[in-house]
């Protein structure tokens, strides 16, 4: 078995045990393909492929129990439940404290940017849990004291439609190329876009898809050599911005790199396809404190300075994300090196200061009032 096809099965074998092992009576192949079918993980499988899996679970130790039944025009069939608390080597199953129930769902507004992902359905379970086993006043007591804990600006929940992220999902578990209709912030209507996606990640308060774009076809190879370089470069699809998600039946080989491996000297949500480089940024004492809690960068080094500020030293970063944060810090932030952003940052200084210098224009001038 290739490795796909043993990321597809370990994928279902997660989903069987949680489906066996909630199971009341014994489940036959015909209800667990239903079953895995309504959890968005296949479309199709045989029985074999069933059987082979349940086989999975028996070699690596859960206690599988076979029982034969017969289906509604009395054919014999087999049909399997894991016995309840029973796991690898006959361990109880894990148990969680009422105490680690509350705690979960008092921080469930940091989880609602998953809201409507795989990861979410697990999370919504398991906070279920606290409906289950706390009785209303203790519901009630553990709320008032959450408010204590605020989460600001608060995310919207379940914003991503399930089609949609199912086709995501399948992508990425599958390496399939997503078909995609993308509506970015300049863009008056939705394009098509062809990915390759490798992962989600979540960034404040939104999920991101990270893909790189499918190489242009025979036909749009002249048109796109211009762009042959940037579609290179690993690319952040915001899911608030899909119309509309297919996965096709065309795959791809993932990159070695990993995502989490690309973002390590970013500071924010971008990747250059130029190689990043050293900055070395003196902070005023006023400032010196924020941007060593924030961090401003993480892979910072900071170096404290006699009058109170810091110099930071940071070996890769790129210029399209640290120049928009340097500005930010205003007259508090001095670019030592490079020299050409330095230049690049008085220039910008000197057109700010143009602009203020000038005479407000018709249209910003505070109405008389009449």
């Amino acid at each position: 078995m290739d490795s796909l096809g043993r990321h597809e099965q370990l994928l279902r074998v997660f989903h069987l045990i949680d489906i066996l092992s909630a199971a009341r009576v014994a489940l036959s192949a015909l209800e667990l393909k239903e079953r895995l079918k309504d959890r968005g993980v296949i479309d199709d499988m045989s029985d074999r492929n069933i059987r082979r899996d349940v086989g999975f679970l028996v070699t690596f130790g859960y206690d599988v129990r076979e029982e034969s039944q017969r289906n509604g025009r009395g054919t014999a069939r087999k049909a399997w439940r894991i016995v309840p608390k029973k796991g690898a080597g006959g361990l109880d199953g894990p148990v969680v404290s009422l105490p680690e129930l509350l705690s979960l769902a008092a921080a469930r507004e940091f989880l609602t940017p998953l809201a409507g992902t795989f990861y979410w359905r697990g999370i919504s379970q398991l906070i279920a849990r606290v409906e289950r086993i706390a009785t209303p006043e203790l519901l009630d007591y553990a709320e008032k004291h959450r408010e204590g804990l605020l989460v600001h600006p608060r995310p919207a929940g379940a914003k991503y439609t399930t089609r949609t992220l199912n086709a995501v999902n399948r992508a990425i578990r599958n390496s399939l190329e997503l078909a995609i209709r993308y509506r970015a912030l300049a863009d008056e209507r939705p394009r098509t876009v062809i990915i390759r996606p490798e992962a989600m990640v979540v960034y404040d308060g939104s999920v991101y898809v990270a893909a790189y774009k499918a190489p242009a076809s025979p036909s749009t190879k002249a048109s796109a050599r211009s762009s042959e370089e940037s579609d290179e470069a690993i690319r952040f699809y915001k899911l608030d911005r899909f119309v509309d998600a297919r996965a096709t039946s065309r795959p791809f080989t993932p990159r070695p790199e990993t995502v989490e491996s690309l973002l390590a000297d970013s500071m924010t949500m971008f990747r250059s396809p130029r190689p990043p480089r050293r900055f070395r940024i003196k902070v005023a004492a006023v400032r010196s404190r924020w941007v060593a809690e924030k961090p401003f960068h993480p892979r910072q080094r900071v170096v404290p300075q006699d009058d109170g500020g810091v110099i930071l030293e940071i070996d890769r970063a790129w210029d399209e994300e640290m120049v928009p944060q340097l500005l930010g810090l205003a007259d508090a932030a001095e670019v030592l090196e490079p020299a050409d952003v330095r230049d690049r940052m008085l220039d910008t200084a000197r057109r700010i200061a143009a602009q203020y210098e000038r005479a407000p224009t018709s249209h910003h001038r505070r109405a008389k009032p009449s």
